[in-house]
């Protein structure tokens, strides 16, 4: 598919709040005919993504964010000054494969001309994304939590980070696990870029918490066979077992723990926060597991009084009417689009270039949160759109 300008005809069935990108972007436009839909010209961005392969569970997950908030945006169109842009998707499939994302990525810019590149599910294909970006001076809104992403930031101009930083992560549950009063803590952490994250950051927070990691653990690559590595934490009689890892290892991994004979807390990162964690071959064994994940994850909210609440009720019954049900992801995917969106809104250009300046314009609401890019940072959801959550009788639960 190469092209999300579709739905239209659902958004009247959209009773709460304002559209996705309309509480922080759109609010006071008109919509214009949808004959008129691309009259004045389109926004054409790359999709970058793992819908095969390492990586699958949350790159699909993020394709179908991107797709509701295309569909949202193109509904009203963005403002340009005397005319509208409309976006039009390119997608492409890197199938988890690190050389086959980098030559995808030369192929957007050179070929379809994209004006930035969304994606990297993986750190490993975010990365590889990275070489091409920089050299070409396109922008790359990355899907990942890799703490790497940004930094060295000279060599990283054009790249923008949208999952939240490992070291916010870390830090909320270094201050649940205190306020649970345990103590000592062993890491089960993937052995990819992912996983690294998690180890490097880890450390600080716990000490900064007053806690000890007694243990830190990798799970290996096989994918599979995790009970040696769950049995070494096992051993350790930790109190407390943080798995950082991306679905579906997170919930493999907990089942692998349980199995081995632990019955301490586990906590994991965002990476968890697919529907499959919950809905999965291991869903039972996640009962009692706290994740620590932006908000969102609780689905929508109640009451919507901010551009942000707005947004994320509007994109969670968007999402229902195109796919069923929500069970709890950061749609980072549809941020990318009102980052972009706002950045074109703002520079009335698509030069890849003059957009990167814009989307440090000041911070931009989406639905997972904030993003306040600067000059000196590019990295990534605001820390305050992290909050606790506990697995109890198959669904998450917000803690605070």
């Amino acid at each position: 598919m190469n092209s999300a300008t579709g739905g239209l005809t659902r958004r009247s069935a959209l009773t709460g709040g304002l559209g996705l990108a309309a509480g922080a972007l759109l609010a006071a436009c008109s919509e214009p005919d949808a004959s008129a839909a691309g009259a004045t010209g389109e926004l054409v961005l790359g999709v970058n993504l793992e819908l095969t392969g390492t990586g699958s569970t949350l790159g699909k997950l993020q394709e179908q964010a991107i797709k509701v908030g295309a569909d949202e945006i193109n509904s009203v169109g963005i403002p340009y000054g005397e005319g509208r842009l409309y976006i039009r998707l390119v997608f492409k499939d890197n199938g988890g494969n690190a050389a086959t994302a980098m030559q995808q990525a030369k192929d957007l810019i050179e070929q379809d001309k994209v004006s930035a590149i969304i994606g990297g599910a993986t750190v490993e294909t975010a990365r590889a994304i990275i070489t091409e970006a920089e050299k070409r001076k396109v922008p790359f809104l990355c899907l990942n939590s890799g703490d790497d992403m940004t930094v060295p930031l000279p060599n990283r101009r054009f790249v923008y980070q949208l999952g939240p930083n490992a070291s916010d992560v870390a830090a909320v549950m270094g201050r649940e696990i205190r306020k649970l009063g345990l103590k000592n803590v062993a890491v089960l952490a993937t052995s990819d870029g992912h996983g690294d994250s998690g180890v490097r950051a880890l450390p600080r927070a716990m000490l900064a918490s007053g806690r000890e990691i007694v243990d830190t653990v990798r799970l290996p690559r096989s994918g599979r066979a995790y009970g040696s590595a769950a049995g070494r934490v096992a051993d350790a009689e930790p109190e407390a077992v943080i798995i950082w890892a991306q679905a579906p290892v997170s919930a493999a991994a907990v089942a692998a723990l349980r199995t081995a004979g632990y019955t301490g807390k586990v906590f994991l990162d965002a990476g968890a926060g697919a529907d499959e964690t919950l809905n999965g071959p291991n869903a039972r064994a996640m009962e009692g597991a706290y994740v620590v994940h932006p908000g969102v994850l609780a689905g929508a909210p109640t009451v919507a009084t901010t551009p942000s609440g707005r947004a994320q009720r509007t994109f969670i019954y968007r999402y229902i009417q195109q796919y069923g049900s929500f069970t709890g992801f950061a749609p980072y995917g549809a941020d990318a689009l009102t980052l972009m969106a706002t950045a074109a809104r703002r520079a009335v250009s698509t030069d890849p270039q003059r957009l990167r300046g814009r989307l440090e314009g000041g911070p931009i609401e989406g639905v997972s949160g904030a993003y306040a890019f600067q000059p000196i940072s590019h990295g990534g959801l605001e820390a305050d759109a992290l909050a606790p959550f506990l697995v109890r009788q198959g669904a998450w639960v917000r803690l605070s």
